[in-house]
């Protein structure tokens, strides 16, 4: 028998049913199908699965391994990702490798982006605590004196996690969440990587299974992906590895409204490949855990602006316009105060940001112009990186009616990601300096764009 660890309910499981949609009589019908189609010899004849078993199933009252096998294929997860182990099959797992340690991947370090690379060396040195306190010192990252005091004791003893630690940890991924539009993608990787060990370690010593706590390293997970996908060019690999540690912490938790975030964020992977049928599953899971979550309509403006976004890069230009067109009515309706604290990167601005993107992708120049403009004009002068985004669009909008003033735009985008690097907005700079070859000044905004591309390494996700 599985799934008797300590009497408690199956939340997992339950929360993966939940994800499907699943009623508990459908969950039944699924595991009976999947013992038909795989002519299990485990079942001779094949029983029927009853709702009344799927509810003893999620109440611990305990599964059979030949039953743990089917909801293992129906839902891809592992017996252990449903919680169908129990204490003493989990005790036999081996120890794990620390999670996204700094230690793993010295490649993060780029000796290209000319920041100060003695800052991030130091953190790969040392004990684990004192990689965590240089980490965020590069970084600059505001520690609480009786928190870096806490987490450093726990990082040395590592006892169980306790609330005074779990506090700390929290307040610290605010704060990283806080320094995203304002330093160097490098040093906060550096440090979100850092504080996600942490966090894992942390996790997997909380005896009381807190889902603040699970939420937090799941938030802290989606950082360091947001930074090595969107952010630095070269470490897709390891965005795809804290993506599915921040899917594991927000199932953890349960926290639907985190969930959207983690799952609309992994669409934008396949999405800027114009993978759409890879993306689809992403977007259609943020949606749900939207539904889940209550509804919040400016988190279902955003959701419908990811679809907007890599519907229009598959070249699915109707349905995109649609999407837009649910996330404008979405957003009259919402109330920015009413916002979770992780979208701080979407308002109405940004909205005219989707907009004038898709209707460049659209071929729709002089919509994308005033969408574009509107955007620049409502963003604020500290937000570099989404203002080379918007200038570069803008560029290419205007790189047939008006050329050099498409160059000048270019150009002051070159100048901002000298300054604060940003690998989304890089990827657009071959498409707008191609666009603008024959123009007056494309030998100045070859050269500046050239020695960006030079110093960054080639461009491959446009």
């Amino acid at each position: 028998m599985t799934g008797t660890r300590d009497g408690r309910k199956n939340t997992r499981l339950q929360w993966h049913r939940a994800n499907r949609g699943w009623s508990r009589s459908e969950l039944a019908r699924q595991v009976t199908r999947s013992i038909a189609v795989e002519h299990d010899e485990d079942f001779v004849p094949s029983p029927d699965v009853t709702e009344d078993m799927v509810k003893a199933w999620e109440t611990r009252h305990g599964t059979d391994k030949a039953y743990a096998k089917h909801l293992c294929l129906l839902f891809e997860r592992t017996a252990q990702e449903l919680g169908l182990l129990t204490d003493a099959e989990l005790a036999l797992e081996p120890p794990p490798a620390r999670a996204l340690g700094p230690e793993r991947r010295s490649g993060m370090v780029d000796r290209r982006v000319g920041f100060e690379v003695q800052e991030v060396v130091t953190v790969m040195r040392g004990r684990p605590e004192a990689r965590w306190r240089a980490a965020l010192q590069a970084a600059r990252v505001p520690v609480k004196p009786e928190h870096k005091e806490v987490l450093e004791s726990y990082h040395s003893r590592c006892a169980s996690a306790d609330p005074k630690a779990v506090q700390a940890y929290i307040e610290i991924v605010a704060a990283q969440r806080s320094l995203y539009w304002s330093t160097a993608p490098t040093l906060l990787l550096s440090a979100a990587r850092a504080h996600l060990d942490l966090g894992t370690t942390l996790l997997a010593s909380d005896p009381a299974d807190r889902p603040e706590l699970a939420s937090a390293v799941a938030e802290c997970a989606l950082l360091v992906a947001r930074l090595a996908f969107f952010d630095l060019e070269g470490h897709d690999e390891l965005a795809l590895e804290a993506f599915s540690v921040a899917e594991a912490g927000v199932t953890r938790a349960q926290d639907h409204s985190l969930a959207v975030a983690v799952a609309a964020h992994q669409a934008f992977v396949p999405g800027f490949g114009r993978r759409l049928a890879d993306a689809r599953p992403f977007l259609v899971s943020a949606e749900r855990q939207w539904r889940n979550s209550g509804q919040n309509p400016l988190v279902g403006a955003w959701v419908h602006c990811v679809y907007a976004e890599v519907c229009a890069r598959g070249d699915h230009i109707s349905e995109s316009q649609h999407h837009l067109t649910r996330a404008q009515e979405f957003l009259a309706k919402s109330d920015d105060g009413a916002a979770p604290l992780w979208l701080d990167f979407f308002d109405s601005t940004r909205f005219a940001g989707f907009a004038g993107n898709t209707a460049l992708l659209a071929g729709e120049f002089d919509a994308a112009i005033d969408w574009l403009q509107q955007s620049l004009d409502g963003l604020g002068t500290d937000n570099g990186k989404q203002r080379a985004v918007l200038l570069l669009d803008l560029a290419a909008a205007h790189a047939g009616d008006s050329p050099e003033h498409a160059v000048d735009l270019a150009i002051q985008a070159c100048e901002i990601l000298e300054r604060d690097y940003y690998q989304t907005a890089v990827d657009r700079i071959p498409t707008v300096r191609a666009s603008l070859s024959t123009a007056p000044a494309a030998t100045q905004l070859y050269d500046r764009a050239h020695h960006l591309l030079h110093i960054q390494g080639p461009v491959n996700r446009s």
